[in-house]
Order: structure tokens, then sequence, then C-alpha cells
């Protein structure tokens, strides 16, 4: 560190010194930059760039290992709130509690989203612009079926890949909302329950979005109580679609 000057504070207008800092680590690493001692200003400055830094650093790991376009499907790449045309009262109000939760999305107030039930009413439609709506307001999302999810960490094990089961699940776990699309129609076995319960237990307390077309009966038969207990609890909203016919439980808040 090496005193440059000594100045006023523009924001602040008090006197402070001004050092020269080598950044030490990060890809920044080397380059000087200048740091103001003395005043609250710089000390903003400073934490919201530590932050800001965080956050950049989730988002490239979560990029290294979730390639965005391999985890959208074909007919789901323009999915959108704007292009989703409801056909009855059913589909306005499943888009109306999706775009709630993008909106009243909070990362101190955790709150899961359940759409279960019946095939072609728009579930996964929903789901991956809840995902693009959240990534519109500066949180990290990842979208992705439960069986390709599985067929990744499967890859993992080869030899020439270049990350772990381990880097998979840490980065499902710390990314601010999980989307796990089609959960229950992945191929049963003791491996992909323990993988399942692994995902969803580290959710817990964070936010995730589910999508299946399973009933939450039929879903803990598939799942067992152990699992089922972690989808659907008490920060869990549940929409259940059968035909024309649904039941919500009231989205807090």
């Amino acid at each position: 560190m090496t005193f440059q000057k000594e100045e006023i504070c523009e924001g602040c207008q008090k006197k402070i010194k001004v050092y020269s800092i080598q950044i030490m680590g990060g890809e920044n690493k080397g380059q000087w930059q200048e740091w103001r001692k003395g005043c609250v200003c710089e000390e903003m400055k400073m934490a919201k760039q530590a932050i800001d830094n965080k956050k950049n650093q989730k988002l490239r790991r979560t990029k290294e290992i979730f390639n965005r376009n391999s985890l959208i499907s074909k007919d789901l790449e323009k999915a959108s709130f704007d292009n989703f045309e409801p056909n009855n009262d059913l589909q306005k109000y499943m888009k109306k509690v999706s775009g709630r939760y993008v909106d009243i999305f909070k990362l101190d107030e955790p709150r899961n989203l359940v759409f279960s039930g019946s095939f072609g009413l728009g579930k996964s439609h929903l789901a991956k612009a809840i995902a693009d709506g959240i990534m519109g307001n500066d949180y990290t999302a990842i979208f992705i079926s439960v069986p390709k999810l599985l067929r990744k960490i499967k890859s993992t094990y080869s030899n020439e890949s270049k990350i772990n089961e381990d880097d998979i699940i840490q980065t499902l776990e710390q990314v601010d909302c999980l989307i796990l699309d089609d959960l229950g129609a992945e191929k049963s076995s003791d491996w992909t329950v323990e993988r399942i319960f692994d995902i969803i237990d580290s959710r817990q307390g964070k936010h995730t979005v589910y999508t299946t077309n399973y009933t939450p009966d039929d879903l803990v038969k598939r799942l067992g109580e152990r699992n089922f207990s972690r989808v659907i609890n008490r920060d869990t909203t549940v929409l259940e679609v059968e035909g024309d016919n649904y039941r919500l439980q009231d989205m807090k808040g």
C-alpha cells in the first residue's frame, strides 16, 4: 500500500487520504487501484464492490457448470410471460401466481412453488418465465429438468469430466432460485432417490420451484416420504392441476 495524496471527499466533504493498493486475488489480480481512507463513502463503495464481486463469481461458476443452452429444450427457449396465452381461468391464475412469485422474490424470504398435475397446461412454460424474470432482477437462477440433471451428474463419473458431482450439488445449493422441471419423470432407483434427496435437502430455506405431472399423493409414492416432506413444507405454495380444476394454497406475503 502506497500513500499518494490528501483530498476532500466530494460526497461527505471530509479530508481523506488516498492510497494505491495492489489487488491480491480474483480476475483483477496484480492490478492497482486507489483506496480512499477517512470517510464512510469509501467504505460503502468497497462493501458494494465486495458484494458485486461475490455475485459475479457465483454467476461465472454457474455458467461454467450449467451451459444455459444445454438446459432449455427448444420448445421452451422463447417461453416468457408475454407469450403465454391462457386458454382458461386456470391458466390465467397460474400466470398470475407465477408473476407474483417473481415480484415478491427476496433472498431472505424463501418460498417454494409447486405446479402439480396434468400435461399441457403450461407448467414448464411459466416455470421458465419465472427463471427469466428472476434473472432479470439481478438474481441467479437455474432451470433444468430433473431427468436431464441426473444425466449431467452421471456424466461427471467419467474420467474425462472437468467437474465432479459435488461441484454440481454445490452450485445448485448456492443459486438464488432453482427450478426443477418434471420432478418424478426420472427412472426410479436407489441412486436417483439419494441424488434427489441431496439436491432438495440442500435447498431447504431457499427458493425452489418444481413442476411435476404427478399429484401430491402420487408424488409421495415416487419420491418417498423423506424427499416429499422437503418439497412440500411450510414455505411451499402448491398449485394442483387436474383437468380444469385446481386447488391453491394461498401464497404468504
